[in-house]
């Protein structure tokens, strides 16, 4: 891992909402709570970072949609203070990325939280909770056939170490393609160690 840039908190909410908007589970909840909101789709397929009015509105709407600074559903006991940079990943890091700890990620990965120990279970089409694994195998032919996603989201303590914010979805599909897991961006926050361990 290489940190190649700087992020501002804005960019990351951006990536963020980006990625869930383009989502097959998550962008019918996501556009619903933007129609309550009376946002408009420019905020985030066609952002101005120097609008401190739109700034304002994609923070508001992840606070509503997934509770982020409100303390609350993903976003309880978040880090408050968090120093965000992008980085470049290469295939000896997948090790060193884990799940946040939530039922389907445990079982999945063997209570390891380790996206490169669920592949066992994918490949075998053990279904967790009765959640079907296509959706990793279709991501992980996307990913072979040279697609790109949108930039996961991490936050880490020692920039070893890395806990997925947003992105277990596609971080999966990278486990099950190890060898295309090269020079792959992410959104990593660098925070206290306790607080990251009083998150995930």
């Amino acid at each position: 891992m290489r940190q190649i840039g700087t992020c501002t908190e804005d960019e990351m909410i951006w990536e963020y909402l980006r990625a869930e908007y383009t989502s097959e589970r998550f962008s019918e909840k996501l556009k619903r709570v933007m129609e309550e909101m009376c946002l408009e789709k420019q905020i985030i397929l066609a952002p101005d970072f120097k609008k401190k009015e739109e700034a304002a509105q994609r923070r508001a709407l992840l606070g509503e949609y997934r509770g982020y600074g409100q303390n609350r559903d993903m976003f309880e006991h978040f880090p408050s203070h968090i120093e965000w940079s992008v980085c470049s990943f290469q295939q000896e890091d997948l090790k060193n990325i884990r799940y946040i700890d939530y039922s389907y990620w445990n079982e999945l990965s063997k209570g390891t939280h380790l996206p490169i120990e669920a592949v066992e279970a994918v490949r075998n089409n053990i279904r967790i909770f009765d959640v079907p694994n296509d959706g990793f195998l279709l991501a992980e032919e996307y990913i072979r056939k040279g697609g790109a996603f949108p930039k996961m989201i991490f936050l880490t303590a020692d920039y070893q170490h890395f806990v997925i914010v947003e992105g277990h979805h596609r971080m999966t599909a990278y486990a099950l393609a190890p060898e295309y897991f090269e020079q792959i961006e992410a959104i990593v926050g660098k925070c206290k160690e306790e607080e990251l361990k009083g998150w995930m």
